[in-house]
């Protein structure tokens, strides 16, 4: 999963695991959650949908939540977060 610092938030992307989709959950500094899901080769799109607070978190997991809040307090705009892992530097 890439995480990357935006303007007004944070941005977790990754592709769905056949690759037909890339997946998008946006947090932004004032707690709102979306959801964004974009076809790969289709000229389709879908609406971002607006989700309950604490729904990221969930999704990720514990740990890979866990890198995350470490990522911010660190200030690292970009990062892979794996979430088999234990500790990153």
């Amino acid at each position: 999963m890439i995480v990357k610092k935006t303007d007004d938030g944070y941005e977790f992307s990754t592709h769905t695991s056949d690759g037909a989709f890339l997946v998008t959950l946006t947090l932004t500094d004032a707690g709102v959650e979306t959801l964004c899901t974009v076809p790969v080769g289709v000229r389709v799109s879908f609406t971002p949908l607006k989700l309950k607070k604490g729904t990221i978190k969930k999704a990720i997991g514990k740990e890979r939540w866990k890198n995350f809040l470490r990522m911010r307090t660190l200030d690292i705009p970009t990062m892979f977060i794996d979430r088999h892992s234990r500790e990153f530097s």
